[in-house]
C-alpha cells in the first residue's frame, strides 16, 4: 500500500469526493477512511450524518450538500452543548455556516434539525453525530446574511 502525501486542502477535497458518491448510510466509514492521518494531513472536523433514511437525491450541487455538513473544528457532545444558544459553526463550504440551538429539555439541533444520536464516533481529530434529517445550506447558510 502507498502513502499518499497531501495537505489539509487535499484532504478536504479527498473527503468530500467520498462523500458524494456515498449514500448517507456509508457516510460514516468513508469519513473516517478518507480523512486517515495516513493519506496525508488529517482534517479535524465533526461530521453530521443525516438518517440514513434521507437521500440526496435531487440534490442539485452534492458537492455543497456534503462540504456543508462538515464542521471544522471537533466537537464532542459537551462541546457542543456548551456552545451558546444560537452559536454559528464554519463549515467546509466556504462562507456558510450550521446555527447550534441548544435546549436542555430536549437536547440540542443543527438549524433547527435534532442532533438523534450524539458522538457515533469520535477520536483525536473527529467527532461524527447523526441527525434527523439533511441540512439545507440555502436556508441557514450565508455567515454574511
Amino acid at each position: 500500500m502507498a502513502v499518499v502525501s497531501g495537505t489539509v486542502e487535499d484532504t478536504i477535497r479527498r473527503v468530500v469526493d467520498a462523500l458524494v458518491v456515498a449514500s448517507f448510510e456509508e457516510w460514516s466509514a468513508t469519513f473516517i477512511e478518507t480523512n486517515d492521518k495516513i493519506r496525508g494531513d488529517v482534517l479535524r472536523s465533526t461530521l453530521f450524518i443525516p438518517d440514513i433514511s434521507a437521500n440526496l437525491s435531487g440534490c442539485e450541487d452534492r458537492h455543497k450538500v456534503a462540504a456543508y455538513h462538515i464542521v471544522t473544528e471537533r466537537l464532542e457532545y459537551f462541546d457542543l452543548f456548551s456552545k451558546p444558544n444560537q452559536t454559528r459553526l464554519p463549515t467546509l463550504l466556504k462562507d456558510y455556516s450550521i446555527v447550534v440551538t441548544n435546549n436542555s429539555e430536549s437536547g440540542f439541533s443543527v438549524n433547527g434539525i435534532l442532533v438523534t444520536e450524539t458522538e457515533v464516533f469520535v477520536d483525536r481529530y473527529i467527532a461524527i453525530h447523526r441527525i434527523a434529517s439533511p441540512l439545507d445550506f440555502k436556508t441557514y447558510g450565508r455567515t454574511d446574511s
